[in-house]
Protein backbone atom coordinates (compact mmCIF):
# COMPACT_ATOMS: atom_id res chain seq x y z
CA UNK A 1 0.00 0.00 0.00
CA UNK A 2 1.10 2.93 -0.81
CA UNK A 3 0.90 7.09 0.70
CA UNK A 4 -2.14 8.25 0.44
CA UNK A 5 -4.33 5.16 0.01
CA UNK A 6 -5.03 5.20 3.70
CA UNK A 7 -5.34 9.22 3.81
CA UNK A 8 -6.55 10.87 6.77
CA UNK A 9 -9.30 13.26 6.52
CA UNK A 10 -8.20 16.49 6.86
CA UNK A 11 -5.76 15.58 3.48
CA UNK A 12 -8.67 14.65 1.59
CA UNK A 13 -10.91 17.75 2.25
CA UNK A 14 -7.47 19.50 1.39
CA UNK A 15 -7.84 18.14 -2.51
CA UNK A 16 -5.27 15.48 -1.61
CA UNK A 17 -3.91 13.57 -4.91
CA UNK A 18 -1.73 10.40 -4.13
CA UNK A 19 -0.84 10.51 -8.10
CA UNK A 20 -0.41 14.20 -8.04
CA UNK A 21 2.16 13.93 -4.97
CA UNK A 22 3.65 11.13 -6.56
CA UNK A 23 4.96 13.15 -9.41
CA UNK A 24 5.78 15.99 -7.63
CA UNK A 25 8.09 13.92 -5.17
CA UNK A 26 9.95 12.38 -8.54
CA UNK A 27 10.87 15.96 -9.71
CA UNK A 28 12.20 16.90 -6.51
CA UNK A 29 14.24 14.17 -6.81
CA UNK A 30 15.47 14.48 -9.97
CA UNK A 31 16.63 18.14 -9.09
CA UNK A 32 13.93 20.30 -10.04
CA UNK A 33 13.04 22.89 -7.45
CA UNK A 34 9.34 23.08 -5.87
CA UNK A 35 9.26 26.54 -6.81
CA UNK A 36 9.01 25.82 -10.48
CA UNK A 37 7.32 22.43 -9.87
CA UNK A 38 4.30 24.78 -8.25
CA UNK A 39 4.00 27.39 -10.98
CA UNK A 40 2.86 25.04 -13.73
CA UNK A 41 -0.68 25.08 -14.16
CA UNK A 42 -2.51 22.10 -12.38
CA UNK A 43 0.11 21.76 -9.86
CA UNK A 44 -0.47 22.25 -6.37
CA UNK A 45 0.25 25.32 -4.37
CA UNK A 46 3.64 25.09 -1.81
CA UNK A 47 1.20 25.89 0.93
CA UNK A 48 -1.26 22.87 -0.62
CA UNK A 49 2.11 20.48 -0.77
CA UNK A 50 2.53 21.29 3.03
CA UNK A 51 -0.84 20.18 4.36
CA UNK A 52 -0.98 16.97 1.79
CA UNK A 53 2.41 16.19 3.89
CA UNK A 54 1.38 17.06 7.47
CA UNK A 55 -1.63 15.15 6.45
CA UNK A 56 0.21 12.00 5.32
CA UNK A 57 2.90 11.13 7.76
CA UNK A 58 3.81 8.55 4.22
CA UNK A 59 3.97 11.47 2.13
CA UNK A 60 6.01 13.40 4.13
CA UNK A 61 8.82 10.41 4.53
CA UNK A 62 8.73 10.34 0.50
CA UNK A 63 9.13 14.23 0.10
CA UNK A 64 11.99 14.24 2.93
CA UNK A 65 13.56 11.49 0.99
CA UNK A 66 13.17 13.00 -2.40
CA UNK A 67 14.94 15.69 -1.15
CA UNK A 68 17.78 13.90 0.35
CA UNK A 69 18.45 11.79 -2.94
CA UNK A 70 18.45 15.66 -4.95
CA UNK A 71 20.99 17.03 -2.73
CA UNK A 72 23.35 13.71 -2.82
CA UNK A 73 23.28 13.92 -6.69
CA UNK A 74 23.83 17.83 -6.73
CA UNK A 75 26.41 17.11 -4.71
CA UNK A 76 28.07 14.51 -7.26
CA UNK A 77 27.13 16.42 -10.02
CA UNK A 78 29.61 19.25 -8.74
CA UNK A 79 32.18 17.09 -7.99
CA UNK A 80 32.18 15.58 -11.68
CA UNK A 81 32.14 19.39 -12.63
CA UNK A 82 35.15 19.83 -10.41
CA UNK A 83 37.28 16.95 -11.61
CA UNK A 84 36.44 18.35 -15.56
CA UNK A 85 37.64 21.70 -14.52
CA UNK A 86 41.44 20.43 -13.13
CA UNK A 87 41.83 18.09 -15.99
CA UNK A 88 40.87 20.82 -18.67
CA UNK A 89 43.37 23.21 -16.70
CA UNK A 90 46.23 20.11 -17.63
CA UNK A 91 45.06 20.98 -21.46
CA UNK A 92 47.46 23.54 -23.17
CA UNK A 93 46.19 27.03 -23.25
CA UNK A 94 45.86 29.92 -25.69
CA UNK A 95 47.64 29.15 -28.67
CA UNK A 96 49.50 26.39 -29.86
CA UNK A 97 53.63 26.09 -30.08
CA UNK A 98 54.90 27.02 -33.28
CA UNK A 99 58.32 27.08 -32.11
CA UNK A 100 60.41 25.52 -35.31
CA UNK A 101 64.03 24.53 -35.48
CA UNK A 102 63.96 26.29 -38.31
CA UNK A 103 62.97 29.82 -36.29
CA UNK A 104 65.02 28.98 -33.53
CA UNK A 105 68.44 28.64 -35.31
CA UNK A 106 67.71 32.22 -37.07
CA UNK A 107 67.04 33.94 -34.01
CA UNK A 108 70.51 32.25 -32.33
CA UNK A 109 72.50 33.14 -36.00
CA UNK A 110 71.10 37.34 -35.67
CA UNK A 111 71.80 37.51 -32.12
CA UNK A 112 75.36 35.54 -32.70
CA UNK A 113 75.74 38.76 -35.52
CA UNK A 114 75.24 41.48 -32.91
CA UNK A 115 71.55 42.17 -33.27
CA UNK A 116 69.37 42.70 -30.43
CA UNK A 117 66.51 40.62 -29.37
CA UNK A 118 64.18 43.74 -29.75
CA UNK A 119 65.38 43.92 -33.40
CA UNK A 120 64.77 40.31 -34.12
CA UNK A 121 61.39 40.22 -32.69
CA UNK A 122 60.56 43.47 -34.25
CA UNK A 123 61.42 41.84 -37.64
CA UNK A 124 58.99 40.30 -40.02
CA UNK A 125 57.92 36.50 -40.32
CA UNK A 126 59.79 36.42 -36.64
CA UNK A 127 57.69 36.28 -33.05
CA UNK A 128 57.45 38.51 -30.27
CA UNK A 129 59.89 38.80 -27.42
CA UNK A 130 57.45 37.68 -25.35
CA UNK A 131 57.19 34.52 -27.45
CA UNK A 132 61.05 33.93 -27.65
CA UNK A 133 61.45 34.26 -23.84
CA UNK A 134 58.59 31.37 -23.40
CA UNK A 135 60.36 29.10 -26.21
CA UNK A 136 63.25 29.83 -24.03
CA UNK A 137 61.61 28.07 -21.06
CA UNK A 138 59.85 25.47 -22.99
CA UNK A 139 62.37 23.98 -25.31
CA UNK A 140 65.91 23.08 -23.77
CA UNK A 141 68.10 22.80 -26.92
CA UNK A 142 66.36 26.39 -28.01
CA UNK A 143 68.12 27.32 -24.54
CA UNK A 144 71.29 25.84 -25.26
CA UNK A 145 71.62 27.49 -28.79
CA UNK A 146 70.62 30.75 -27.10
CA UNK A 147 73.33 30.78 -24.54
CA UNK A 148 76.17 29.96 -27.02
CA UNK A 149 75.14 32.88 -29.45
CA UNK A 150 75.07 35.49 -26.97
CA UNK A 151 78.61 34.34 -25.79
CA UNK A 152 79.57 34.92 -29.36
CA UNK A 153 77.59 38.24 -29.53
CA UNK A 154 80.15 39.02 -26.28
CA UNK A 155 82.96 38.50 -28.17
CA UNK A 156 81.26 41.01 -30.66
CA UNK A 157 80.82 43.47 -28.73
CA UNK A 158 83.66 43.36 -27.03
CA UNK A 159 85.87 43.72 -30.27
CA UNK A 160 83.47 46.44 -30.95
CA UNK A 161 84.00 48.70 -27.81
CA UNK A 162 87.86 48.29 -28.69
CA UNK A 163 87.26 49.98 -32.14
CA UNK A 164 85.03 52.94 -30.46
CA UNK A 165 88.15 53.25 -28.07
CA UNK A 166 90.66 53.35 -30.90
CA UNK A 167 88.60 55.97 -33.29
CA UNK A 168 87.72 58.42 -30.32
CA UNK A 169 88.90 61.96 -31.13
CA UNK A 170 88.87 64.80 -28.40
CA UNK A 171 85.51 66.19 -30.02
CA UNK A 172 83.77 62.78 -30.03
CA UNK A 173 85.19 61.65 -26.80
CA UNK A 174 82.01 62.15 -24.70
CA UNK A 175 79.63 59.84 -26.98
CA UNK A 176 82.46 57.34 -27.52
CA UNK A 177 82.36 57.12 -23.77
CA UNK A 178 78.68 56.31 -23.53
CA UNK A 179 78.94 53.90 -26.15
CA UNK A 180 81.88 52.50 -24.21
CA UNK A 181 79.89 52.15 -20.56
CA UNK A 182 77.34 51.20 -22.57
CA UNK A 183 78.63 48.07 -24.09
CA UNK A 184 80.64 47.38 -20.94
CA UNK A 185 77.06 46.66 -19.20
CA UNK A 186 75.99 44.80 -21.84
CA UNK A 187 79.03 42.14 -21.71
CA UNK A 188 78.44 42.24 -17.82
CA UNK A 189 75.26 41.08 -18.48
CA UNK A 190 75.86 38.68 -21.49
CA UNK A 191 78.94 36.68 -20.28
CA UNK A 192 79.06 37.69 -16.45
CA UNK A 193 81.55 34.96 -15.14
CA UNK A 194 84.02 36.20 -18.22
CA UNK A 195 83.18 40.25 -18.23
CA UNK A 196 81.74 41.17 -14.68
CA UNK A 197 83.95 43.80 -12.72
CA UNK A 198 84.45 43.16 -9.46
CA UNK A 199 82.88 45.70 -7.20
CA UNK A 200 84.72 48.62 -6.14
CA UNK A 201 84.35 50.20 -3.19
CA UNK A 202 81.35 53.30 -3.21
CA UNK A 203 82.82 56.47 -4.66
CA UNK A 204 86.08 55.08 -6.30
CA UNK A 205 84.11 55.32 -9.90
CA UNK A 206 86.45 55.24 -13.25
CA UNK A 207 87.03 57.85 -16.09
CA UNK A 208 87.97 57.81 -19.09
CA UNK A 209 89.59 60.53 -20.82
CA UNK A 210 92.21 61.46 -23.57
CA UNK A 211 95.73 62.93 -23.00
CA UNK A 212 97.26 64.38 -25.78
CA UNK A 213 101.05 64.72 -26.20
CA UNK A 214 102.96 66.84 -28.40
CA UNK A 215 106.76 67.49 -29.49
CA UNK A 216 107.45 70.42 -31.83
CA UNK A 217 105.75 70.88 -34.57
CA UNK A 218 104.89 67.62 -35.22
CA UNK A 219 101.10 66.22 -35.36
CA UNK A 220 100.28 65.34 -31.74
CA UNK A 221 99.52 61.75 -30.42
CA UNK A 222 96.62 61.08 -28.52
CA UNK A 223 96.29 58.34 -25.48
CA UNK A 224 93.34 57.11 -24.16
CA UNK A 225 93.67 56.71 -20.35
CA UNK A 226 91.11 55.18 -17.52
CA UNK A 227 91.59 56.58 -13.98
CA UNK A 228 89.63 57.17 -10.83
CA UNK A 229 87.91 60.71 -11.15
CA UNK A 230 88.76 64.03 -9.39
CA UNK A 231 85.52 63.22 -6.85
CA UNK A 232 86.54 59.40 -6.26
CA UNK A 233 89.93 60.03 -5.71
CA UNK A 234 88.68 62.41 -3.33
CA UNK A 235 86.67 60.50 -1.33
CA UNK A 236 89.08 57.76 -1.29
CA UNK A 237 91.87 60.10 0.04
CA UNK A 238 89.38 60.98 3.04
CA UNK A 239 88.13 57.50 3.08
CA UNK A 240 92.49 56.81 3.63
CA UNK A 241 93.16 59.88 6.34
CA UNK A 242 90.03 58.17 8.38
CA UNK A 243 91.87 54.58 8.65
CA UNK A 244 95.18 56.05 9.63
CA UNK A 245 93.61 58.34 12.36
CA UNK A 246 91.88 54.68 13.32
CA UNK A 247 95.63 52.91 13.07
CA UNK A 248 93.79 51.07 10.02
CA UNK A 249 96.39 49.55 6.93
CA UNK A 250 95.50 51.56 3.76
CA UNK A 251 93.13 50.03 1.62
CA UNK A 252 93.79 47.40 -1.21
CA UNK A 253 95.16 49.14 -4.14
CA UNK A 254 96.24 52.28 -2.79
CA UNK A 255 98.33 54.61 -5.12
CA UNK A 256 96.44 52.86 -8.45
CA UNK A 257 97.16 55.59 -11.36
CA UNK A 258 95.43 55.51 -14.81
CA UNK A 259 95.77 52.70 -16.98
CA UNK A 260 96.51 53.45 -20.88
CA UNK A 261 93.61 52.18 -23.33
CA UNK A 262 95.67 52.70 -26.22
CA UNK A 263 97.59 55.31 -27.99
CA UNK A 264 95.59 57.43 -31.11
CA UNK A 265 97.74 58.99 -34.50
CA UNK A 266 100.15 58.13 -36.87
CA UNK A 267 103.31 59.91 -35.48
CA UNK A 268 104.18 56.80 -33.49
CA UNK A 269 105.88 59.48 -30.72
CA UNK A 270 106.66 58.59 -27.23
CA UNK A 271 104.72 60.18 -24.59
CA UNK A 272 107.13 62.26 -22.36
CA UNK A 273 107.24 60.79 -18.79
Amino acid sequence: MGFGDEAPQDARRNGYDPDLAAAVCARIEAGESLRRICREPGMPSPQTLHQWRMGDPLLAERYAAAQAAARRNQIQEDEAARLRRLEARKQPWGRPDTYTDAIGGEICRRLAQGESLVAIGGSPGMPVTQTIYKWLRKHADFRQDYARAREVQAQIKEELAWEIAMRARPETARVARLQFDVIRWQLGRLSPKKYAEDAEPEGFDMDVYIRKFGCGDGPDTLELVAGPSFEAAKARAERERGRREAGLPPLHGEGVRGVSLGRVGNTGQTPPP
